[in-house]
């Protein structure tokens, strides 16, 4: 009678794995849109952070000369820690959308519009350059 009991537990084991695992499944698969939008608010809220290193770990340099990358670092956290004092001033950083995408398949590269709202209530528009580095989506310079 146990080996019974065993047996249907392991089917109902079974039949409760399988539907969890092709839901993981389904959740762990990213479109390159969704990848993109994910990588975009990451970096605008890093920036509101001050978390310039993170920022700087999900930029793309490949185009950019080794002459020209030893001295760009401080230049680059300038720029950086001017968004997050523009992202201060105005209350905080609320959310970042998509509102374009155009691929450039010769370029390698996805344009963004993206408007960025603040929670004071206003919002801008900025563009943002997109490009693939090794499977892994990257902002370029």
């Amino acid at each position: 009678m146990s080996s019974s009991f065993a047996s249907r537990r392991r089917c109902l084991h079974f039949s409760l794995s399988i539907p969890l695992a092709l839901g993981l499944l389904a959740c762990a698969t990213t479109t390159p849109e969704q990848s993109q939008d994910a990588l975009v608010r990451r970096f605008y809220q890093l920036i509101a952070e001050g978390d310039f290193d993170g920022c700087i770990s999900l930029i793309s340099a490949t185009h950019i000369s080794k002459e020209e990358l030893a001295g760009f670092d401080k230049k680059l956290r300038r720029i950086l820690a001017s968004g997050q004092q523009l992202i201060n001033s105005r209350g905080g950083l609320l959310k970042v959308e998509v509102l374009e995408r155009t691929v450039d398949a010769a370029q390698q590269v996805t344009k963004l519009r993206v408007q960025v709202f603040y929670r004071d209530g206003s919002s801008r528009r900025e563009r943002i350059n997109l490009f693939e580095e090794n499977g892994v989506w990257k902002v370029q310079l």
